[in-house]
């Protein structure tokens, strides 16, 4: 059995790497093969005026419901995150819709959760977007094909499920009630036994963004399959799903033909965060479940980043399969290794790394990778059903296991509905059995999941090192210095912040001209061209791809102020920038 073709494999692509002012070798030989008038697919980015911020609980006072205070907050966060986004996005890209529209662009998609368009344009466009310097980058609206989902050797049906601890809780009344699962994969058989009850149904639980299928709709059978292991019930004789009273939604990210284009991802994303197109209304799930990767191991593609940091902005989980590229290190691949989700390896019923699991580090950040296992060989799951009749299948892949932690997160966001996705994906962390090397490693992470010590936790929190933040918070709970309320010490290596980075900004220069009217301003960063780098209460500095650098020079701040906040998703540094020397 070839462990590669259980995950989805993106033969094209590509990229990644292109930015204003240049192409990437890949677009770059379209441009050259297309002929005049020809239209091709790109993406094009440019800079955010908008970056979410972290997600932070809503303080509760004495007497008030902890979990009816969370909802609203979450509630409103998630209105006021969708309503800035959509509004910052058709202010930022206004121009740039209107040159492409004009220049006989079709096919013109606002992508707002990842500051881009999608559309279909002559290679003279794309030329005239690659040299706007509002643009950061163009590139092939890329495509990501799923095989045939392949069955692994029979295995002991639902062995996996007491593996993750989760009877305990069912006996407990806890079996995920209250909590919703979206599924981004090759659709969903709706028709399913095991899966038509917990679909949570309306006109806000499905999409297409191919526009074919009204209703939910699986030609593959790897979405029903996975889907299965995370709310599948018991009509098949035994529950195959770790959270069987969760409620499921899903977007059909592959088409008929197997393949997903990067666009119809960032629709998908767009549309997990708001169902039904209405912010008022908090239809979001708890967890989005992505069972697929992008092709091409110790690699790191981030164009995903900016939908993941919106999601998490909005309190949603997101949990990503491993890959099936192992044994060897530095396996690791996008968008699992991307910051800020759950990546999921899989293990066998002796508790031993499946030897298709992909291993770390991460190439994105060299942290460990991935971060937390589960059972991913030998799986009991549901399969395309035949006119309503269940079918069932055995399965391995760490697509497989993916979805079982997305059911463990939706057990728990279901009994402990105050709970952040922060404070979940902390708990299950902590809580996970060491299985390899003590201590997180790049085989195992944490270790794997095990959801009845993560409830006990999660329930029960304690603050270890007394420094205010419960270990559920807290990324470090054994350092009172380490907290989400602490001031980051740049470049020291450590998250003193707990946001997910060490400031890494540096200001090389800031001078303000002899007459004070212009600003000239040079920063970097390790995160290169994802830093979005602005001046609080002023204006973005313009990304250089060709300098790996960012800069401002402009208009200067209304009264010239001594000192200004450089700001981007790792934090802020000040700076006092060389006042003007009027001339005499």
């Amino acid at each position: 059995m070839d462990a590669r073709s259980l995950a989805f494999v993106a033969l094209a692509l590509v990229g990644t790497d292109a930015h204003a002012g240049s192409a990437s070798a890949e677009l770059q030989a379209v441009l050259d093969a297309a002929q005049p008038g020809e239209s091709i697919p790109v993406i094009a980015r440019y800079a955010p005026s908008y970056q979410p911020p972290r997600f932070r609980k809503a303080a509760v006072a004495e007497g008030e419901d902890m979990a009816s205070v969370q909802r609203l907050r979450r509630a409103q966060r998630r209105e006021q995150l969708v309503r800035t986004l959509r509004d910052s996005a058709a202010g930022d890209s206004r121009d740039l819709v209107r040159e492409a529209q004009s220049a006989g662009a079709t096919h013109v998609r606002q992508l707002w959760l990842s500051h881009s368009i999608a559309l279909r344009a002559s290679r003279e466009l794309v030329w005239k977007l690659i040299a706007d310097p509002g643009v950061l980058e163009v590139h092939l609206d890329g495509v990501v094909t799923a095989p045939p989902p392949k069955a692994a050797l029979a295995g002991t049906p639902e062995w996996n499920i007491d593996a993750l601890g989760a009877p305990a809780l069912w006996a407990q009344g806890l079996s995920g009630a209250g909590a919703v699962i979206a599924s981004l994969d090759t659709g969903v058989d709706g028709a399913h036994p095991d899966l038509a009850l917990a679909y949570r149904g309306g006109a806000n639980s499905w999409y297409d963004p191919y526009g074919v299928h009204a209703t939910p709709h699986d030609a593959d059978g790897h979405g029903t399959q996975v889907l299965g292991l995370a709310v599948g019930g018991s009509a098949g004789g035994t529950v195959i799903g770790v959270a069987p009273d969760a409620k499921w939604i899903a977007a059909k990210i592959f088409n008929d033909a197997h393949q997903a284009s990067e666009s119809a991802i960032h629709l998908a994303y767009q549309w997990v965060i708001d169902p039904d197109g209405n912010p008022a209304t908090d239809d979001a799930p708890d967890v989005v479940l992505n069972s697929w990767d992008i092709a091409g191991e110790n690699v790191c593609h981030s164009q995903f980043q900016a939908d993941i940091d919106a999601l998490r902005a909005a309190d949603i989980a997101v949990v990503y399969s491993a890959g099936n590229f192992g044994p060897n290190p530095g396996t690791s691949v996008s968008p699992a290794n991307n910051l800020r989700v759950s990546s999921v390896g899989s293990v066998d019923a002796a508790n031993t790394v499946s030897a298709f699991s992909s291993r770390g580090p991460s190439a994105c950040d060299g942290a460990f990778f991935p971060k937390l296992v589960a059972p991913g060989d030998g799986l009991r799951t549901a399969d395309l059903s035949l006119a309503g009749a269940g079918q069932y299948t055995t399965v391995a892949g760490t697509s497989f296991a993916a979805p079982e932690v997305a059911g463990v997160i939706a057990l728990l966001r279901g009994a402990t509905p105050a709970a952040s996705a922060a404070e979940t994906d902390a708990a299950i962390a902590v809580t996970a059995q060491d299985l390899d090397i003590p201590g997180p490693d790049d085989n195992t992470g944490y270790g794997l999941v095990n959801a009845a010590r993560a409830h006990q936790l999660l329930a029960n929190p304690v603050d270890q090192d007394h420094d205010g933040y419960s270990i559920n918070t807290d990324c470090n709970d054994h350092d009172a210095r380490v907290h989400p309320g602490a001031a980051e010490i740049r470049r020291d290596g450590i998250d003193q912040d707990c946001n997910g980075y060490d400031l890494t900004i540096d200001v090389k220069y800031a001078v303000y001209t002899h007459d004070g009217a212009k600003l000239n301003l040079r920063a970097t960063s390790m995160l290169g061209p994802d830093a979005a780098l602005e001046i609080v209460n002023g204006a973005p500095l313009l990304w250089r791809a060709a300098r790996r650098d960012w800069v401002y020079t402009d208009a200067a701040p209304a009264g010239t102020p001594a000192e200004l906040v450089i700001k981007g998703p790792e934090g802020q540094v000040s700076v006092r920038p060389r006042p003007p020397a009027r001339r005499r």
